[in-house]
């Protein structure tokens, strides 16, 4: 096979499916029976082999949704007496009456005295809190637990019965959700021997959200911080409305868009001060992963940055790099590792967005260079993205935009240059501040323009419409009509193998 892990991954994710749409599961053993089943078809009748090993792929996905369902690791050691360690791994969401953290539960223990027992598990812990009572807690920071109301997610896993709030939870790796009052938490001080690189980039995040607030408008200091953390949460529910309303939320959302240009920026920059590619490549990784700490690891910055980390060690080991092939073995990898990331809807739209600029948009480019000539390569990019994942849009904004496209066309062209004289004013502000303030002044006039774009496409008459429901098969018939077509221009050589990697394949 020229592309094995575009197999692997279609057939582990059907495994995946049957276990979740049939409720089914079943135990390793099924597992180690279809595998010594294809070791010995390979010895005695091979032309049976290939069968036999993808029908073990597609028994590990039922297999390793139904760990990922029926484990129960917590509540088998859990007691009233029992005290939590756990650290905080993002900061708080603000709630009424009460605050969201994430946190990873390190150790359990029976009693004060009694040795921890190893758990490392993720869970959502909800802080009630009284008007009297406060609690500053920071990424990083050691927390105690007593008196924890604890549930498991999905506890009824009958498809009918599951929970979309608790299963886009699961898709995030979170397995309780804890709730607990202000005064059965106590913050720890606890030494550690390494850099806390959670709590480093959080503090990171604070002076960069500073930064911007001290040097830009006030209403485009909130959208550039939703843009580089990929967080809404900054924005007004009717500034959010608006960019729903135009088809450009999605500038809001971490993307390999981001993670391209840092290496540019990064790249270029070390490249000025005279330092060595291979030491460039290091630093640039480094730089990647403490950025991915600052935005809490979004699907979409992990495959990103993975695709970024496979085309470095292809560069190392002198080998040719596929992007299709690379995309669907970090698919693969992140599915092995956590099943229920197939239901993340940043998992969906950025694997979706990214095959179909691989795949349609050269032929699009091909085509619409002929028309529109320098405009091809913006638009066929924008309108393959869009083709991937309108059916993934519709379905879970129950809304499409009618102008998206003409939107788009509009403002993407502004997000690379301005993420890239963010970036470059966020290093010199670093050094001297009033400089970082008067290069920012450029990026306050094109967030100026993408603010006015958006209200004004947003105000066109009947340009989008609200959906009531569409039924997962007609998702399922869209993708497989679109997987044909790309079947049959493959056939016809419409693809390219060997080209250059784009900062948008990343």
């Amino acid at each position: 096979m020229q592309r094995p892990f575009v197999t692997l991954c279609i057939f582990l994710f059907i495994g995946i499916m049957v276990s979740y749409l049939f409720s089914h599961f079943i135990s390793i053993y099924y597992v180690i029976f279809f595998v010594l089943l294809a070791s010995v078809s390979l010895l005695v009748y091979e032309k049976a082999f290939n069968i036999l090993f993808l029908f073990t792929v597609v028994t590990l996905g039922v297999y390793l949704y139904g760990q990922s369902i029926i484990g129960d690791k917590l509540l088998e050691i859990f007691t009233s007496d029992s005290i939590m360690r756990a650290k905080i791994l993002r900061e708080a969401k603000p709630k009424k009456g009460y605050g969201e953290h994430e946190v990873e539960i390190i150790n359990i223990f029976a009693d004060k005295k009694s040795k921890g027992i190893k758990v490392g598990q993720k869970a959502q812990v909800n802080i009630f809190q009284s008007s009297t009572e406060d609690l500053m807690l920071a990424v990083g920071d050691i927390i105690e637990i007593k008196n924890a109301d604890i549930r498991k997610l999905m506890k009824d896993y009958e498809k009918d019965k599951i929970n979309g709030y608790e299963l886009f939870l699961k898709s995030k790796g979170l397995e309780y959700i804890l709730n607990v009052n202000i005064e059965n938490i106590t913050k720890t001080n606890i030494n550690f021997k390494y850099m806390n690189i959670p709590n480093k980039s959080y503090q990171a995040k604070i002076y960069l959200e500073d930064f911007l607030d001290s040097t830009l408008d006030f209403e485009n200091s909130d959208i550039l911080k939703s843009v580089i953390f990929g967080n809404q949460g900054y924005l007004s529910n009717d500034k959010l409305d608006m960019f729903s309303r135009t088809g450009t939320a999605h500038i809001m959302a971490v993307s390999g868009l981001h993670v391209g240009l840092m290496v540019i920026v990064i790249d270029r920059f070390l490249k000025l001060v005279r330092v060595g590619r291979n030491k460039r490549l290091y630093f640039t990784m480094f730089i990647l992963i403490f950025y991915g700490y600052m935005v809490y690891f979004p699907i979409s910055i992990v495959r990103a940055g993975a695709m970024y980390l496979l085309y470095v060690a292809a560069y190392f080991l002198e080998r040719r790099y596929d992007s299709i092939n690379a995309l669907f073995f970090i698919g693969f990898i992140l599915l092995i590792y956590r099943p229920m990331t197939i239901f993340s809807i940043s998992f969906q739209l950025s694997f979706m967005a990214t095959l179909s600029i691989l795949l349609l948009g050269p032929i699009l480019k091909g085509k619409l260079n002929k028309i529109i000539g320098p405009l091809s390569s913006l638009l066929s990019v924008t309108l393959a993205a869009q083709i991937g994942t309108f059916p993934i849009m519709a379905y879970h904004f129950n809304q499409i935009s009618l102008i998206s496209l003409l939107t788009n066309l509009l403002i993407i062209p502004i997000i690379s240059p301005m993420l890239s004289i963010a970036f470059f004013s966020i290093l010199i502000g670093a050094v001297s501040f009033r400089l970082g303030f008067f290069i920012n002044k450029i990026t306050d006039n094109l967030l100026n323009y993408i603010n006015w774009i958006t209200m004004k496409c947003s105000m066109i008459p009947y340009g989008n419409f609200r959906v009531n429901e569409i039924k997962p098969i007609y998702i399922f018939s869209y993708y497989i009509v679109l997987g044909i077509i790309c079947f049959l221009l493959y056939k016809r050589g419409c693809f390219k193998k060997e080209r250059l990697v784009k900062v948008y394949e990343l």
